[in-house]
């Protein structure tokens, strides 16, 4: 059996979603995409749909697009894809509290960046009806990475990895998913962020989905690195050439811009699909400020 991730005590078990009224649940969810393999979510052996989004951090001042304007469709998406992995950055205590709320079949762990539910949290949901838990962890992208809170190099604020080591009901695999949020500033910060995950991914010799924002380009020396270390982008396992890429928009819409948005996997795994989530929300306006980005993936170990 693979060597399982340590633990950190400040980690709380995974947070069951309690069932609420249908009320609750927006009504205009996307489709599953051109991904959609028919395959039930507790079948022995079926893809497994993983998903990125930064949604926003609910306190920004951000007018039209505030978060109690756009939250709905923010769960709509998330329910509409119908994803089996989701990992979240930039969510606060209350936004997950309310998505808790209707990702009905999904548990939920991680803590914020501060600790407990205090700041941002790269949270990490998963398909109890498919998975269960074996362990989870929440690690800090600092020379310290057990120290809650702590700000590593020349990064702007407090950032973290959260991971958990599932195993699946149906057929007893185990793999890990981490979820990730890199610093937009500090340069030396992102490197050392990629090297850590690289050697984190590494260490836990197990079948491997790395989700996150990690704010650099595909270009980037952080992006070699976790590519030097065996990771790939299942983005670009299948579209190799596509330009109009770009995952930060700002509320504008449109791909014009980088793609810092990413869905990493380890050689076990093949990539059936990928793509981004662009669509507007029901209020005519975009979700979140990024597009999420899912991918479709198939055990082959």
């Amino acid at each position: 059996m693979a060597p399982r991730p340590p633990v950190d005590s400040s980690t709380s078990a995974a947070k069951p979603n309690s069932t609420v009224p249908d009320s609750t649940v927006p009504d205009n969810a996307v489709p599953h995409g051109s991904d959609s393999n028919g395959t039930d979510s507790g079948s022995a052996g079926s893809p497994v749909t993983a998903l990125t989004f930064n949604i926003r951090y609910g306190t920004a001042d951000d007018g039209p697009d505030a978060w109690p304007l756009r939250r709905e469709s923010v769960a709509a998406l998330l329910v509409g894809t119908g994803a089996d992995l989701i990992g979240l950055q930039e969510a606060l205590d209350f936004q997950l509290e309310y998505l808790d709320r209707v990702l009905v079949n999904h548990a939920r762990v991680g803590q914020g960046r501060e600790g407990g539910t205090r700041g941002e949290h790269t949270a990490l949901y998963f398909d109890t009806r498919r998975f269960e838990l074996v362990e989870a962890a929440d690690r800090w992208l600092s020379e310290t990475p057990e120290v809650v809170g702590s700000v590593g190099w020349d990064a702007a604020l407090t950032r973290l990895c959260t991971h958990a080591l599932l195993r699946e009901r149906a057929t007893r695999r185990e793999f890990v998913v981490w979820n990730t949020h890199w610093d937009h500033r500090g340069e030396r910060a992102r490197l050392e962020s990629a090297r850590l995950i690289a050697d984190w991914v590494r260490a836990c010799d197990a079948p491997s989905i790395v989700l996150g924002d990690f704010n650099a380009e595909e270009s980037s020396a952080p992006l070699e690195l976790l590519r030097a270390a065996g990771l790939r982008d299942s983005f670009r396992d299948l579209h190799p050439d596509a330009r109009e890429v770009g995952t930060y928009h700002a509320f504008r819409g449109g791909k014009s811009g980088p793609k810092i948005d990413y869905c990493l996997v380890t050689r076990q795994w093949r990539s059936l699909g990928a793509g981004l989530l662009d669509q507007r929300g029901a209020h005519g306006r975009w979700p979140s400020d990024h597009h999420g980005v899912w991918a479709v993936l198939e055990r082959v170990d």
